[in-house]
């Protein structure tokens, strides 16, 4: 990827998701983890019985801090709705007359599902290497293969998040006619790749940032590869979990565990650290924020390289994977601490072990001094 030339604003992404009044109940966490960055723009979508049948939902929505206009659709089917929130979206500025400004500052448009994970100041830092007045469809497809065998690799996946920019909106919205030939796909973010690249002819931009997360099981051999920058996560709790069990089974927590530590070290929030200690032939595996793993053994760059299979069954496509460690001890994040004196920066991070309460190396401390965090 070239320099990053271009610089953009949360003001300038307008983002956009259909649910219903049921579940959003259920995936709020999920919102607040994003959807109250300041200055945001977000628009929810529900189906339009739905919404009049549920007459608390704002309500509800305001007292969990979720500020995103509502509007409602006349189309029950949930994948027609999501077809349809690039055109929902751009109609809305349309409307906007009065607020012409921000229809002006608007040059991306994000579209995900409402349990889609957006880090936001990753997404405003990875945009910063594509040029809004191209116009570009970005995002990711899905890294289980029976998946890509099953309905392909031409489309960006929605759960991982789907960007288009300006101008792709304004082509989408022009074309919406023509390309109503595909709402029989099995899917919105097929029907949106199909008209995209059959009808306006442009591909999608694959961004490996992007993570729909589609495997199923224990996912600790894969946040370990390295997935620092990340923009999005997804099918967290429904495919996978971040944390084991024994460590925290509910989502509220999660999701605040996740929050206190992207916060605070942002595009560096789960980077990698390898330490190897030759005269216990050991080697420790800092991923920042997230887990401090020690293997009985030392690491190779050709393990360091590769992903532990830590899941059962699924394939992982364009990835290599090694067997599941025998000889292996995992501690998790659980709380940050940080002092602050003149010339200073410190933070504790306090990682735990709970199969073994016995054990007296049950928590450990990783300190980090002197550190410049954005």
């Amino acid at each position: 990827m070239n320099s990053s030339v271009y610089k953009y604003t949360i003001e300038e992404i307008f983002f956009i998701l259909t649910t219903n009044t049921k579940r959003i109940r259920t995936t709020i966490h999920y919102l607040k983890f994003w959807a109250n960055f300041p200055n945001i723009n977000c628009l929810l979508v529900f189906e339009e019985m739905d919404f009049m049948n549920c007459t608390n939902i704002t309500d509800y929505l305001i007292h969990e801090g979720i500020l995103c206009e509502i509007q409602t659709s006349n189309v029950k089917r949930y994948e027609e709705r999501y077809y349809q929130l690039f055109n929902q979206a751009w109609n809305k500025l349309e409307k906007d007359n009065h607020d012409s400004n921000i229809k002006k500052k608007i040059q991306w448009f994000a579209v995900g599902d409402d349990d889609t994970l957006w880090f936001i100041n990753n997404l405003l830092r990875l945009l910063e290497y594509y040029n809004s007045s191209s116009a570009l469809y970005l995002g990711n497809t899905s890294t289980k293969k029976i998946l890509l065998n099953r309905h392909g690799a031409f489309f960006g996946y929605g759960g991982a998040g789907i960007l288009f920019s300006r101008p792709l909106v304004l082509l989408f919205v022009q074309h919406r006619q023509e390309c109503e030939q595909f709402l029989t796909a099995f899917g919105g973010d097929e029907m949106i790749g199909k008209c995209v690249t059959q009808v306006l002819k442009i591909n999608l931009t694959k961004n490996n940032h992007f993570h729909q997360m589609d495997l199923f099981g224990d996912m600790l051999g894969l946040i370990e590869n390295g997935m620092d920058r990340l923009v999005t996560l997804h099918h967290m709790f429904s495919h996978w979990r971040p944390f084991p069990d024994s460590d925290t089974d509910k989502l509220n927590e999660t999701i605040y565990r996740l929050s206190i530590a992207y916060t605070t070290f942002n595009e560096h929030y789960l980077k990698r650290y390898l330490y190897f200690n030759y005269n216990t032939n050991q080697s420790v595996l800092l991923t920042l924020g997230h887990s401090v793993s020690v293997f009985n053994r030392i690491l190779s760059h050709k393990d360091f390289s590769q992903i532990e299979k830590t899941w059962c069954c699924d394939e992982i496509v364009d990835r290599i994977t090694r067997p599941k460690e025998e000889n292996k001890t995992t501690w998790y994040f659980q709380q940050m601490i940080k002092t602050t004196s003149t010339d200073i920066i410190k933070y504790e991070m306090i990682y735990e072990n709970k199969t073994n309460y016995n054990n007296p190396y049950s928590n450990i401390k990783v300190t980090i001094k002197n550190v410049a965090i954005d």
